[in-house]
């Protein structure tokens, strides 16, 4: 149902649908790359400032001297008076009023570090594993962009909960309900994009029938009830989500086999040979047979789509 709601969609907008999806699938992939990149700069840059000697401090101006000072308690370092500073400013300020050591800062770059590079495993992961990179159809395209988006604002946030910054609890647990609503909306996202993918067919034979025969390449089958058949060996292993058709032969009143070389013929005997055993092992092995009755003066093709075997008239899609 939501692949025909999508088809209709798709067609009825046109080149405009075309073009928002290739901004929103550009600006997404930019986006994940740019959240995947900008930490490991700024570890980069936070290298360079402490080997430079820079320190980050609190300044302020004194309401007495007039002069700026740095933070380093309640009195100005330059006249000695009381800089007037809230209790709670000083509370929260505290924690950054002091340089942090060398082995802390190093943990934080290699916790830092080691989140980069876990969030680009799964993002790698992510993209190959629904092939992201190569969109069929502009709604398809268009909801990957979407995902993509969604991946990197949960890739921030996630940063953001998870990091060794100086960050408040309520603040991370924020940051981690909206990293986790990010995650879900990436799912939708995916989900819608694999509803908006045009089916897949894969092409299996070819042939044209005339009066009560059928004509494949060069050769002739005769089809005295006016029939063909198309024998084909299945494999599927459901644990692997593993699913592979063979052809075999198209068949009338002779079997005309399809070509194909030593190694491959040995390895389809082979498995016609030990069905019994591969299917006791996981993977199931099936010889079967699909029939058509012909018009004469027809062309018609075998392809497989989404798993099953169709056979169809070439005029008819």
């Amino acid at each position: 149902m939501l692949r025909l709601l999508f088809q209709s969609i798709e067609q009825g907008l046109g080149q405009s649908l075309s073009q928002v999806s290739w901004l929103v699938f550009g600006g997404g992939l930019t986006l994940l790359v740019f959240v995947i990149l900008v930490p490991l700069w700024r570890i980069r840059m936070q290298y360079v400032t402490a080997r430079t000697g820079m320190e980050q401090r609190w300044v302020m101006t004194c309401g007495h001297c007039g002069r700026q000072a740095l933070v380093s308690g309640r009195k100005c370092g330059t006249c000695g008076n009381d800089l007037g500073i809230p209790w709670m400013v000083r509370l929260w300020t505290a924690s950054t009023r002091k340089s942090e050591g060398t082995f802390l800062r190093r943990l934080k770059w290699g916790v830092h570090l080691l989140g980069s590079a876990a969030f680009l495993l799964f993002s790698v992961w992510i993209v190959t594993a629904t092939g992201s990179l190569a969109p069929q159809g502009a709604l398809h395209r268009l909801f990957l962009g979407l995902a993509f988006v969604a991946l990197a604002v949960f890739g921030w946030l996630a940063g953001r909960a998870l990091g060794m910054r100086r960050h408040g609890l309520l603040a991370r647990a924020g940051d981690a309900v909206m990293a986790l609503a990010a995650i879900g909306t990436m799912a939708v996202a995916l989900f819608l994009a694999d509803s908006a993918r045009p089916q897949q067919e894969i092409p299996l034979a070819r042939f044209d029938s005339i009066a009560n025969t059928a004509q494949i390449g060069e050769q002739v089958l005769f089809l005295p009830e006016g029939e063909i058949g198309f024998e084909y060996l299945q494999l599927d292993q459901e644990n692997l989500g593993y699913h592979r058709i063979i052809p075999l032969a198209l068949s009338g009143r002779e079997r005309i086999p399809f070509q194909r070389n030593a190694l491959k013929q040995r390895v389809i005997s082979h498995l016609r040979k030990h069905a019994t055993g591969y299917t006791a092992r996981g993977l199931t092995v099936r010889l079967r047979t699909d029939r058509l009755r012909i018009t004469p003066g027809q062309s018609y093709e075998v392809v497989e789509r989404e798993g099953q075997v169709l056979m169809r008239n070439v005029a008819i899609r």
